[in-house]
């Protein structure tokens, strides 16, 4: 009877053993289980941020596009807008299904066309001098450090398009405007360091480069050589000069022709800026100049 109670016994101690030992090894691979599942949970939540700071630079960049594209479809519009008004001075009446690379082609032929037999007086053509970009817009400069066109990028040291004419010089050397018009805007900005910009009459528009500093505000109204600004070495610069920039509606022209500008070449230079309109320019300079004369 004792035996029978001593192997009952040891026969439950045996399977409490066993219970245990089953039960450690269930525990055990349910933790590893757990373990795996907490490891799964972690890459699946640096999945998730991952995809939702993609999601939200996606949603950015779409927003900064569209915002390209409202700013273009604007341009575009404005554009269409003075291409109208030029075709009214130069008295094109174009068809309605005219492409606007055709109407600008046509309003280009009727302008050199007309330029060919345009004449102005001294007093309109000082007029001219005064409203559109013409002349040196400092006094004192070392040399003609890049030229506009392509070029090996100085700092970036790849080819890209140049867009203006840079004018080594000292640090603090005057710039003054080339024209009467607008500041429209100064301050910094990016590659450009200190940066300029005066709107000028006829759709025209001056740009300056790595200033040093300014001497006129946005808005306030300046005259053919006043003092503007002064150059620098700011922004993307290998050395101190003046970046110059001379645009046209939206369109970057070269400034060495307007800077060379004089009575004896100025039709010269009208017909190697083709782009410009100038016919149309003309007839709304003398009928300003007429206005002026009858008041």
């Amino acid at each position: 009877m004792h035996q029978l109670v001593r192997k009952l016994l040891l026969w439950i101690a045996v399977a409490i053993v066993l219970i245990i030992a089953a039960g450690a090894i269930f525990i055990k691979l349910l933790s590893a289980k757990v373990d795996d599942l907490d490891k799964k949970t972690r890459e699946y939540q640096a999945v998730q941020q991952l995809l939702v700071a993609q999601n939200s630079k996606l949603l950015e960049s779409k927003k900064r596009l569209e915002e390209k594209i409202a700013h273009k479809g604007d341009e575009l519009e404005l554009m269409n807008e003075q291409l109208t008004q030029i075709e009214k001075i130069i008295g094109l009446k174009p068809d309605i299904g005219d492409a606007f690379d055709a109407r600008l082609e046509k309003a280009r032929r009727k302008s050199v066309e007309d330029l060919q037999k345009a004449r102005l007086t001294v007093a309109e053509l000082s007029l001219l001098n005064r409203s559109i970009p013409t002349g040196m817009p400092l006094k004192h400069y070392d040399r003609i450090s890049d030229k506009f066109g392509y070029r090996m990028h100085p700092v970036l040291h790849e080819r890209r398009f140049h867009f203006g004419t840079d004018f080594a010089a000292a640090v603090g050397t005057p710039v003054y405007a080339p024209a009467d018009g607008v500041v429209e805007y100064a301050k910094r900005k990016k590659g450009y360091g200190n940066f300029l910009l005066i709107n000028h009459p006829f759709g025209f528009k001056t740009a300056y480069g790595h200033l040093s500093r300014f001497a006129v505000r946005e808005g306030d109204y300046v005259r053919k050589g006043d003092l503007i600004a002064y150059v620098g070495n700011t922004g993307r610069s290998t050395g101190p000069h003046l970046h110059y920039e001379v645009r046209y509606l939206y369109r970057w022209l070269d400034p060495m022709h307007f800077v060379k500008w004089s009575h004896r070449n100025y039709k010269k230079i009208m017909l190697q800026e083709s782009l410009i309109h100038w016919s149309a320019l003309l007839n709304l300079l003398q009928t300003r100049y007429r206005l002026t004369q009858s008041e």
